[in-house]
């Protein structure tokens, strides 16, 4: 097979793949704007609200708001952390370090203290802090108006559940529409991770060690699936690694961005797996069948 045919199959595989992966997180993207909210939650006003509301999201904890509001008010790095994903934060250099109880040191936030992105870089200060129901702070620009605010409401449902709403604002004559989408994109993973963080927290759940791992391992392996199909159309040709490649995309997108349950993870990557193990035998019993009359012929 000439060097050509591969370049051929590998572009126009990657622009199949790169036009799936584009249309599948826009058609994904008006969910993920307000993961988890309702549409009361969207549309009610918070305090430091801006012009330009990037995203509204929510989750229900089997807790009253005082149970979870300790865990908020120690929010920021060198303090609670973010209840994210510390070890990606921290490539970046920006020493987070998530506590895994109540530091009481962390417990007395006012209004104008700062909470730090990392380690030297406090952009933004609290702006609002009415505890057990709103943590709100801001950052502003050189001539001290505000650019960008971060809000958590508590809302209590009844008394052991109360609804945790975080919603982040900007100004759109600062933060343009495209720079806003690409914040969005990291931002969307991060938090749905630190809001299910701080729902373990507040109800007491001690996640284990291994949940992370876990969840980063599911990640690549639909990741290396995919690869090793990319690489068979591009080898070999033919339309099924071309579709299963398509299929490892999708599972990549939800993987990415759908925070779905460890369990839910497992599923879809044995369902790769399975998949890439059918195209493997199909692809050796092809092979046979191809051997087969050339050999009856020779005989």
């Amino acid at each position: 097979m000439s060097t050509r045919t591969k370049s051929q199959r590998f572009f126009t595989g990657m622009g199949i793949l790169l036009l799936v992966l584009i249309l599948g997180y826009l058609a994904i993207n008006p969910w993920l704007l307000r993961w988890g909210a309702t549409d009361a939650e969207v549309s009610r006003a918070m305090p430091g609200d801006l012009d330009h509301i990037g995203w509204t999201r929510g989750i229900t904890i089997n807790a009253t708001p005082e149970q979870i509001w300790p865990w908020l008010v120690q929010w920021g790095q060198g303090r609670g952390g973010w209840y994210s994903y510390d070890w990606l934060e921290n490539l970046f250099g920006f020493d987070i370090h998530t506590a895994d109880h109540i530091l009481l040191e962390h417990q007395n936030l006012k209004v104008g203290d700062p909470i730090c992105m990392a380690r030297g870089f406090c952009t933004s200060h609290v702006m609002v802090i009415e505890p057990n129901q709103w943590l709100s702070w801001q950052a502003k620009d050189e001539d001290g108006n505000p650019v960008w605010t971060f809000t958590f409401g508590l809302f209590p449902l009844d008394d052991s559940q109360t609804r945790l709403i975080v919603r982040e604002s900007f100004r759109s004559d600062f933060m343009p529409p495209a720079a806003v989408f690409v914040l969005e994109i990291p931002d969307v993973v991060m938090e749905q991770k630190a809001l299910h963080t701080v729902k373990n927290r507040a109800e007491g759940i001690e996640e284990s060690a291994l949940v992370t791992p876990l969840e980063i391992l599911a990640w690549f392996a639909a990741l290396v699936i995919g690869s090793m199909a990319g690489l068979r159309f591009v080898n070999h040709g033919g339309w099924t690694p071309l579709v299963f490649g398509i299929a490892s995309v999708l599972v990549l997108l939800m993987l990415t961005f759908l925070f779905p349950p460890l369990w839910q993870r497992v599923v879809l990557d044995l369902g790769l797996l399975g998949g890439w193990l059918w195209i493997v035998r199909q692809s050796a019993q092809s092979a046979q069948f191809q051997v087969a009359p050339e050999v009856r012929s020779a005989a």
